[in-house]
């Protein structure tokens, strides 16, 4: 597991103010509350999203197939440009080899295809889930909302910084 230098604040490539730090249940990311830019360490990308949706950019990263850009937001040292995927079309990213990071612009993070989780245990008997340390199975009726998928949820908290 990496753990990325410590800095008293990580700045925005594209904005250069400092940005904000956000935990979630999978890891931490910081974002731009100006431009709706992210940075997300390559193993929180690696937890959330497919193989096939971080391998290609970080070989191309490694590889360095791809053109110097903007600095990154933690070590300040030049990221390196690559294409999301292979189809021309794709948007291109800032990648820090040294810091694991990858810069996304606003609404980049979307073109990635979010990692399966597997489904969750039967919830039990109340009495089962209370000797477990587990709070009680909520019911839900067909007036509730839909529940939405972990990964939509994630997406649509990741896209609200673009306002």
């Amino acid at each position: 597991n990496y753990d990325a230098p410590v800095l008293e604040e990580f700045i925005c490539p594209g904005c250069h103010i400092p940005l904000d730090e956000v935990r979630m249940e999978r890891g931490v990311f910081w974002a731009c509350a100006q431009c709706g830019g992210r940075a997300l360490s390559v193993e929180l990308l690696r937890r959330t999203f497919t193989n096939e949706s971080i391998n290609p950019l970080w070989l191309r990263a490694i590889h360095s197939e791809g053109l110097s850009g903007r600095d990154c937001p933690c070590c300040h040292h030049p990221m390196i440009e690559v294409a999301l995927a292979d189809d021309p079309a794709a948007p291109v990213v800032d990648v820090c080899r040294s810091c694991h990071f990858v810069w996304f612009d606003a609404n980049e993070i979307g073109e990635l295809r979010p990692r399966e989780i597997p489904a969750p245990p039967p919830h039990g008997s109340a009495a089962d889930r209370r000797a477990r340390g587990l709070p009680a199975a909520k019911n839900y009726s067909l007036s509730d909302p839909p529940m939405n998928e972990w990964w939509q949820q994630l997406i649509r908290f990741l896209m609200q910084w673009v306002g």
